[in-house]
């Protein structure tokens, strides 16, 4: 990846979509020995990203048993998966059993879980923790595509450095470059607007035990 060959940068990945973001997809994941694949039926709903080598690299997470993708899952390489610890547990009972083991997705496409990721937060930082599994972009086509480098440089220099190595791929290629934490902003909005209106009420709250401490009103 071209990316990767940039200088100061230590990942880079890319994938469909990122968590905490507008746009998420979920997939239902029955047991491998499903026959009849109505949702009635699924062990769970998961959250679905399509994802490069490097991915989890970049994104920072951690990798609890076996191992990431590789170029070599491509899309005549049998199917494979990542899945968090949620996934294994609701489905295999846990993290161990999980290993090596299949689940079949809606109509019946057996997967082979490679590896367990640790959870994460995917729709919104309050979420109780939900099942999630990572399939290779390689095996999974898609029209969006989300790069995500990490890198020691400012993200000044990485943005410049960015620009110029994707518009040497193509000069009229459409993209936007932010950090995570910008991209994060509508994820974060919720907590922000409740931290700021309990910082006002604080305020308040001070204001009043001031003017009562001045015999506007007496304390009970």
């Amino acid at each position: 990846m071209a990316s990767r060959a940039s200088p100061g940068v230590t990942a880079a990945g890319y994938a469909n979509r990122i968590p905490l973001n507008i746009g998420q997809n979920d997939s239902i994941v029955f047991a491998d020995s499903a026959t009849d694949y109505k949702p009635s039926n699924a062990m769970a709903d998961a959250m679905e990203y399509h994802v490069s080598p490097g991915y989890f690299q970049a994104a920072a997470t951690t990798v609890l048993e076996g191992r990431t993708f590789t170029w070599n899952d491509g899309k005549d390489a049998p199917r494979v998966a990542v899945v968090n610890q949620e996934l294994a547990r609701k489905v295999f009972g846990s993290v161990a059993k999980a290993m090596s083991a299949y689940f079949k997705v809606w109509g019946g496409r057996r997967i082979q879980v490679v590896g367990v990721v640790e959870d994460g937060k995917y729709v919104t930082l309050s979420e109780n923790p939900k099942p999630a599994m990572f399939l290779p972009a390689l095996q999974s086509q898609s029209s969006d595509t989300w790069l995500l480098v990490r890198s020691n440089r400012s993200p000044q220099e990485l943005g410049a450095a960015l620009q110029r190595t994707l518009h040497g791929l193509d000069a009229g290629l459409p993209f936007t470059i932010n950090t995570w934490s910008k991209q994060l902003d509508t994820a974060l909005f919720a907590a922000r607007a409740a931290s700021m209106a309990l910082g006002v009420l604080g305020r308040l709250g001070r204001c009043w035990r001031l003017r009562a401490s001045s015999g506007w009103l007496p304390i009970q």
